[in-house]
């Protein structure tokens, strides 16, 4: 840091969302818990601004500041209407307290998570001088590129309008939805865009892990294959895809239990779907899974699934990868750059369910080549993916190397375009 900080650097965080997600080691994606885990190491105070939740989520190096929760008191209703009301309703509620906590506590960066908080960071930037960028997650639908110009911008139009507003450092996590290259074609300037991988508990490869006593502590069958399906039950996911193909793929292998980990809003019509379909208990619904827990799961199992319309590249089908085990995906976004066809998994064309009960079946028909798959799995996993450590620490680079540049310059934002 620059000798000029005499106390302890100060991060401003801007949320969108009221639980940070896996702060205390709980279930979900662990990159705030990591974050701040990396960033109070280094020497930060970490304040977080997110809507009320009534939960104290503070600890020694973060304190929490919060905003009316408008999304809890219109979650409600119908989803064209919440998104025409809740960006306006963010600047127009998040962001005045947001200016006001940064003018109490003068942070030396202010990093605002998703396309919500842009107008945000951005006005902190212009009227108080102080260093922001935007957190991108993934981009979502913006991978969309092949949709008409009306259904792309339609599809997008909270995430264009964040896009709008200068900022020091946009960070991207790649996600398999080609963050970086989006940004680039939406004209932000390539020396603001910093691309960084997700980070993974690597040191699962080496842990050891019996199958059988996985098997057991999870009620399932010592024998018979347990195909595996990890992640939000929700729209984007497509778990009733892999509901639908379940029957073709009992038909030839009787034994197989499918096995879906995770909650969300879809989880009754998931349930619904299984009796309609008669799986009975081929399909096991396990709720939220603690993340430390993530590789039992993979052990007791023997291939791993996933369907999601963005990106089959998110964490769990790297984790699979990392724990040996081969993945069935849908060939969506950039997917194809971890799951290897026919080398770390077997890739289905995007939609298709009977290929995709096919591609299961394959391997569960299969030991020996799911068994070589899992090895090059991992194989892969150790030269490609990145440590949570080592990618925290890009992060911290990236942001004390800006705040070591001196403070921002209002008047170089007139000097910006955007499409």
């Amino acid at each position: 840091m620059n000798s000029r900080v005499t106390r302890k650097p100060r991060l401003l965080i801007i949320s969108p969302w009221e639980r940070l997600w896996s702060l205390g080691g709980g279930a979900g994606v662990s990159d705030d818990f990591q974050f701040v885990r990396g960033f109070a190491a280094a020497g930060w105070d970490i304040h977080f601004l997110r809507p009320d939740s009534g939960e104290s989520l503070g600890s020694d190096s973060t304190t929490i500041h919060t905003y009316p929760n408008f999304f809890r008191q219109t979650r409600g209703l119908p989803v064209a209407l919440r998104r025409l009301l809740w960006l306006p309703l963010f600047n127009m509620i998040a962001m005045p307290r947001a200016m006001q906590v940064a003018k109490d506590i003068r942070p030396d960066f202010v990093l605002g998570h998703s396309h919500y908080s842009a107008r945000t960071t951005w006005q902190i930037r212009r009227r108080l001088g102080i260093k922001a960028g935007i957190k991108l997650f993934g981009v979502m639908d913006l991978v969309h590129t092949e949709w008409s110009r009306a259904k792309y911008t339609f599809k997008n139009m909270e995430q264009l309008i964040g896009l709008r507003y200068p900022q020091d450092a946009w960070i991207v996590l790649d996600d398999g939805t080609r963050g970086g290259q989006i940004l680039r074609d939406r004209g932000i300037p390539e020396a603001r865009i910093h691309f960084l991988p997700n980070g993974l508990n690597l040191e699962w490869q080496s842990e050891s892990r019996d199958r059988t006593t996985a098997r057991k502590t999870l009620g399932l069958p010592v024998d018979g294959p347990v195909v595996l399906f990890l992640a939000r039950l929700v729209a984007s996911k497509r778990a009733q895809d892999v509901l639908r193909a379940a029957p073709d793929v009992l038909r030839n292998h009787p034994e197989t239990t499918f096995l879906f980990a995770g909650d969300g809003d879809q989880r009754g019509s998931c349930e619904s779907l299984a009796r309609s379909l008669e799986l009975g208990e081929h399909a096991r619904f396990l709720g939220t899974i603690e993340h430390g827990r993530v590789p039992e799961l993979m052990a007791a199992s023997d291939v791993f699934v996933t369907t999601s319309s963005l990106t089959n590249m998110a964490l769990p089908t790297c984790e699979a990868l990392i724990c040996g085990l081969p993945v069935v995906a849908y060939d969506v976004g950039d997917t194809a750059r971890v799951v290897h066809h026919d080398e770390t998994g077997l890739l289905a064309p995007d939609g298709d369910v009977a290929a995709l009960a096919a591609a299961i079946g394959d391997l569960i028909a299969d030991p020996v080549r799911r068994s070589t798959m899992g090895d090059q799995a991992m194989k892969l996993a150790r030269g490609l993916f990145t440590s949570w450590p080592d990618r925290i620490q890009m992060e911290i680079d990236i942001i004390e190397r800006l705040v070591d540049v001196g403070p921002h310059d209002p008047t170089m934002d007139t000097k910006e375009t955007r499409r």
